[in-house]
C-alpha cells in the first residue's frame, strides 16, 4: 500500500530539502523490494479484424483473465503443438480444455 501525502506535507518536504535541512543516514537499513516473479514482457503487435478481436475479448472475459494473457497462452499452446513439445504449464492446459469444452470442440 502506498502512503499518500497531503499538499502541505509535500510542500514542507520541498522547503526542507531546498533549505538544506534534510539529513541522510548512510547506515540506515534498507529493505529492497522483492524481485519480480515473472520475466519481463515485450509488446507484440498483431492486427486482427474487429469481429475477431471481440471474440478474443469475450473469451477472455468468460475465462476471467486479461485478453493479453489468454492470447499469450494460445500462442504458447500453438508453438508447443508445432514443435511437438509436450511441455506446457498446467494452467494453460486447463484453460485450453475448458475453452474447448465451452465452445463445443471437446472430443
Amino acid at each position: 500500500m502506498t502512503q499518500q501525502y497531503s499538499d502541505d506535507q509535500l510542500n514542507a518536504a520541498v522547503a526542507a530539502f531546498a533549505g538544506g535541512r534534510v539529513t541522510y543516514d548512510e547506515g540506515a537499513r534498507v529493505t529492497l523490494p522483492p524481485a519480480p516473479e515473472t520475466e519481463p514482457m515485450v509488446p507484440l503487435g498483431v492486427r486482427v479484424p474487429p469481429a475477431l478481436a471481440q471474440r478474443v475479448r469475450a473469451a477472455a472475459d468468460q475465462a476471467g483473465v486479461p485478453y493479453s494473457q489468454l492470447v499469450r497462452e494460445w500462442i504458447e499452446l500453438g508453438l508447443t503443438e508445432m514443435a511437438g513439445d509436450l511441455t506446457v504449464s498446467v494452467a494453460v492446459l486447463r484453460r485450453a480444455i475448458a475453452h474447448a469444452a465451452q465452445s463445443g470442440q471437446a472430443a
